[in-house]
């Protein structure tokens, strides 16, 4: 699995934003993104960023510096 849709499946679980370093840990600790890169941190901080500034229909948008959410956010019961 690729670093957005790894973070598109922790946001959804975690039902929140969070910052790019915790989405990073809570995908390689949930077995959604295996990598063999030095900065698994700075892969997704660069992916979530260039997806919110190039793509308008990006499923993710930045609610502070370096936080990151789903656009539609899943709904609690």
């Amino acid at each position: 699995m690729g670093f957005k849709r790894a973070a598109e499946e922790v946001l959804r679980e975690v039902g929140r934003p969070l910052h790019y370093t915790d989405i990073t840990e809570l995908a390689l600790e949930s077995g959604y993104l295996t990598t063999r890169g030095k900065t698994p941190h700075n892969t997704m901080r660069a992916r979530l960023s260039v997806d919110v500034r190039d793509n308008p229909e990006s499923p993710f948008v930045q609610t502070a510096p370096g936080v990151y959410g789903l656009r539609k956010m899943p709904k609690r019961r």
